[in-house]
């Protein structure tokens, strides 16, 4: 049994209530020729016995998760006649039976697909190329070096990883964060980072090469000129990065941390010269892409997605993986009917070979094939005149410019020394209303008080005084909810205490609940 990561902890708070199929992660495989279904089945079973997390369930304690083996291991089902793909993909997982992969065979005559669908809290964009190598290896029957690291030995690490750059990286984004606001596109305001059923539109990216800029750097530059030009006069998208090592780069798991990234264009300004600085804000977020932001910045509100657009880029090991005696073809844009957000941009580059999936919520139907032909036209403008200026690309304005308000300076960081001396980052919340006399002195708000103590390791915690400011985040949040179900029975939402973050409070709400 491990404690899940960090990482696993937003995903599990995102996938509940209505999130579907949002955090499903399917590959299919088309495989032509004479296929062994059994040996398939052997296929699936060693892969899982070399990455056992897709063999995890989701279990709790005190409002702690963690990973157990499933009821069930993961094994090759064929599929029987009248079911489809789809309905594959979309079935529902048990979290807390598990197992957190499904394969799944539909046999034609000419032609058979196997359907791999995994569930975030296991699984990662890369994670597919690992899984279609692994499993082309065993059914080719040759031998694998062992991993040089199991997904438990780096979810065991992983606090003291946090632990060495949470401070700065605390400084790093109470600098940049606000919430997003609504963003422009066409004439349409998006604002959900929700998760939500959704559409698709898939087509292709033609990226010019560029000096000293990355094909994702040019084509999230373009993505923010574009909606610049559609009148955002601050930009924010949500981008999926990388958190592997050297060490982690052969094992299955979600080593993904979406974090913001924030621009100011300006309509004079060349598009090399905008580039360069977007990169050179990337580079800086790179220092700390493996501290989620509610980790950093405490008051961070859970959603399915920062912001109402994101973006995540990945290179492509292969999408005709070798399986003997048979043609093969993988699909790693497979859609899973749903969408995180209002745009969610995934791009998928295999040998140079850029190929884009947009799925978009019901708000954004009206304006997602115009966007994704915008981003398409700006490219290549760019490919004609690097040099071009932000105010001379071809997108028309639909609104007035609205500027998105920086953030205040933090007061409780010292610019001259460095340091900080709390982690307040919110408004100090009124004092509750609930009479003097009561304060404090009843049994619920006792058996509170030691609830929040035990969770923050503190020795004593006053009725008004701010779980954020004590060192709270969404991770401790959980786990006061639960020990508060458990033993008071009572089941408070998330956002309750995120709005309510004093004993008080709680008790405030309770009683006008």
């Amino acid at each position: 049994m491990i404690q899940i990561t960090s990482v696993q902890h937003g995903i599990r708070i995102g996938s509940g209530g209505s999130a579907g199929t949002a955090y499903h992660m399917p590959v299919v495989i088309r495989l032509r020729g004479a296929l062994d279904p059994a040996m398939l089945a052997r296929s699936a079973a060693a892969v899982v016995e070399r990455h056992p997390v897709l063999a995890s369930a989701l279990c709790e304690r005190d409002g702690v998760a963690w990973l157990d083996v499933a009821d069930t291991a993961p094994a090759l089902r064929i599929a029987g006649p009248g079911e489809t793909v789809d309905e594959e993909i979309r079935r529902e997982f048990d979290l807390s039976r598990g197992p957190l992969v499904r394969f799944a065979l539909f046999q034609e005559p000419d032609e058979a697909t196997l359907v791999v669908t995994a569930h975030h809290l296991a699984f990662d964009g890369h994670s597919k190329d690992v899984l279609i190598r692994d499993l082309a290896a065993a059914f080719n029957g040759r031998d694998q070096d062992p991993l040089p690291i199991g997904f438990a030995d780096f979810a065991a690490a992983e606090q003291d990883r946090i632990d060495a750059e949470i401070e700065e990286a605390g400084r790093f984004w109470r600098e940049r964060w606000t919430e997003p606001g609504p963003v422009f596109v066409g004439d349409a305001a998006l604002s959900s980072r929700s998760a939500a059923p959704g559409s698709v539109v898939q087509f292709p990216l033609t990226v010019p090469d560029l000096p000293g800029l990355t094909a994702f750097e040019t084509t999230l530059a373009a993505l923010h000129a574009v909606l610049f030009r559609y009148g955002n006069g601050e930009v924010v998208t949500a981008v999926d990065l990388s958190t592997r090592t050297a060490e982690t780069m052969e094992l299955i798991g979600p080593f993904v941390n979406e974090l913001p990234v924030f621009s100011r264009p300006a309509g004079g300004l060349p598009f090399t010269t905008f580039a360069a600085s977007l990169r050179a804000e990337l580079r800086e977020i790179y220092r700390f892409r493996a501290t989620p932001l509610a980790r950093a910045v405490p008051r961070v509100r859970p959603h399915a997605a920062l912001a109402p657009i994101s973006v995540s880029y990945r290179s492509a090991l292969t999408k005709e993986p070798c399986f003997d005696g048979l043609a093969a073809e993988a699909e790693l844009l497979v859609f899973n009917g749903s969408v995180r957000g209002d745009l969610q941009l995934q791009i998928v580059d295999a040998a140079g070979s850029l190929t884009a999936s947009l799925r978009y919520s019901a708000r954004a139907a009206p304006v997602a094939e115009r966007f994704a032909g915008h981003l398409q036209s700006v490219l290549a403008e760019i490919a004609a005149d690097p040099g071009v200026r932000l105010a001379d690309l071809d997108v028309p304005v639909a609104v007035a410019t609205v500027p998105r308000p920086r953030p205040e300076p933090d007061p409780t960081v010292n610019r001259t020394t460095n340091s900080t001396t709390n982690l307040t980052t919110g408004p100090t919340p009124e004092p509750s209303t609930r009479p003097a006399a009561d304060r404090g002195l009843s049994d619920v708000a006792a058996q509170l008080a030691q609830i929040w103590q035990e969770v923050l390791g503190l020795d004593r915690i006053g009725p008004d005084e701010d779980l954020f400011d004590l060192g709270g985040h969404s991770l401790t949040i959980t786990q006061i909810i639960a020990r508060m179900r458990d033993r008071l029975g009572i089941d408070l939402p998330l956002d309750l205490l995120f709005d309510n973050p004093t004993i008080n409070g709680v008790l405030d709400a309770i009683d006008t609940a």
